[in-house]
């Protein structure tokens, strides 16, 4: 005490001192109360406002972006989030806004780098908010609930705009549509290049494979006596008849599908699949045109059966006959009840002796010798 009842400056001091250390308790003691309850759970809502997103294919212009979200943390572990932020004198408030601070800038991280690293176009990004909320989940969850320590319920990107009247937006939408359309044209391109490519391998092929077939049958027939020789050379003129039908088929498919693909080409930069459909129309009009079959010829009697068969002679097929070339072969020797028939409706081959609508062909006939040719081949 000092002199006349007055403190001392030293005792002044001291009762200073010592007051701010109870008002420091009350302060720090209130801040634990606040940050105690945060164990139940707590949001926090953020706004990043715009900032630069560069495309690759555009690093001249950035496109201005911003991000709005939540996130909701406890604090789990006291002990743990005292160790952490043991030089922190953090109200409820501050700690607030230290998060997010913290947040913005691991979320800017994230979406600056998405084009590049989970290749979102800029133009895109907007749409992708799913992609890069789970980008955002994956890298910053981890490092925030190890810096504050503390435990993150949820954080969630709720929005993501672009500012369409930036300069950069502009820029890269117009190059966009250009790349694109460039790829349109590229793949239409491509397609037709290789439709025709195998147009003219196929017409290729057909052509070798018509030549092989007329010389293999010239040289039978060069082979063949007496009747047989009358024969082979109907079947020869049936089968050059049959390969050209079907090659001006092919040629006319050929022909309507280059119409449709330059057509379908002027509708390429509004609608990709156009070329597609055009394509497969055409391909499956080539697949399924017709394999032949001769009509029913006109002018038989009423009291003559009216059928059309085939007939297999000699390991070749031949026909369609009607009644009364069935009944010249016959006479000829050329059909027997041991010679293959096969008609419309009938499941496979057959003997003639064992089909009953040929029956009345072979009455009065001796039966063949024994040994006659096996079952048709590739039948």
């Amino acid at each position: 005490m000092g002199f006349f009842g007055f403190k001392s400056s030293r005792e002044v001091e001291e009762e200073k001192r010592q007051a701010a250390e109870e008002a420091a308790r009350k302060v720090e003691q209130t801040n634990l109360t606040n940050l105690s309850n945060l164990s139940k759970g707590s949001q926090v809502n953020f706004a990043i406002p715009y900032f630069d997103v560069f495309d690759p294919r555009l690093q001249d212009y950035g496109v201005p972006v911003a991000v709005h979200g939540a996130i909701v943390y406890a604090i789990e572990d006291m002990d743990l989030f005292h160790s952490v932020n043991r030089n922190e004198a953090y109200s409820d408030e501050t700690f607030k806004n230290k998060l997010r601070g913290q947040l913005t800038k691991f979320i800017k991280s994230v979406v600056v780098n998405a084009p590049i690293d989970a290749q979102i176009p800029v133009v895109q990004i907007e749409r992708k908010i799913m992609e890069i909320s789970e980008l955002v989940q994956q890298r910053v969850m981890p490092q925030v609930e190890k810096l504050f320590g503390i435990t993150i319920r949820s954080l969630d990107i709720t929005s993501i705009n672009i500012d369409k009247e930036s300069r950069g937006y502009r820029e890269l939408k117009a190059l966009t549509a250009d790349l694109e359309k460039e790829r349109m044209m590229a793949q239409h391109n491509a397609q037709i290049s290789n439709f025709n490519l195998n147009n003219d391998l196929q017409q290729d092929m057909l052509r070798k494979q018509s030549s092989l077939n007329l010389d293999a049958m010239g040289r039978k027939q060069e082979l063949d006596l007496g009747g047989q020789e009358e024969l082979q050379r109907m079947n020869l003129e049936n089968q050059r008849e049959t390969m050209r039908i079907q090659r001006e088929e092919m040629q006319r498919a050929s022909r309507l599908q280059t119409e449709q693909t330059f057509m379908g080409a002027h509708q390429a930069n509004l609608n990709a699949g156009v070329l597609n459909n055009a394509m497969d129309n055409g391909i499956n009009a080539f697949r399924q045109q017709p394999m032949g079959g001769a009509p029913q010829m006109p002018g038989m009697g009423a009291n003559v059966p009216q059928v059309q068969y085939f007939i297999g002679i000699n390991g070749q097929q031949y026909g369609p006959c009607d009644w009364n070339k069935l009944q010249q072969l016959v006479q000829q020797g050329l059909l027997t009840q041991q010679s293959y028939v096969w008609k419309n409706g009938m499941a496979q081959w057959e003997f003639a002796g064992n089909v009953a609508e040929l029956a009345p062909l072979f009455q009065g006939t001796a039966p063949q010798m024994p040994g006659m040719p096996p079952q048709m081949p590739g039948m």
